[in-house]
């Protein structure tokens, strides 16, 4: 299966903001109320965005993309445990 050519952009920014991140480390050993607080976090600030009167559109992409990459980070740790 082929994504569609949304879901491909979409992925690479992920993988952008992920690569910026890779001097913090990993998210493999991360609690997961510490990423689902990082989750809420992200999604406020989403939220904040959206509210503003002047839709910021580079901003709600940003948080966009960090809130997938929460959610994935999760999703992964869940798979991975036993």
């Amino acid at each position: 299966m082929k994504p569609r050519k949304s879901v491909r952009k979409f992925a690479k920014l992920m993988e952008k903001v992920l690569q910026s991140n890779d001097h913090k480390g990993g998210w493999q050993d991360e609690d997961f109320i510490y990423l689902w607080n990082r989750l809420i976090d992200e999604m406020e600030e989403l939220g904040c965005q959206l509210k503003k009167t002047t839709l910021d559109k580079k901003g709600i992409i940003k948080e966009t993309v960090d809130i997938a990459n929460f959610c994935m980070m999760i999703a992964e740790n869940i798979k991975m445990r036993k």
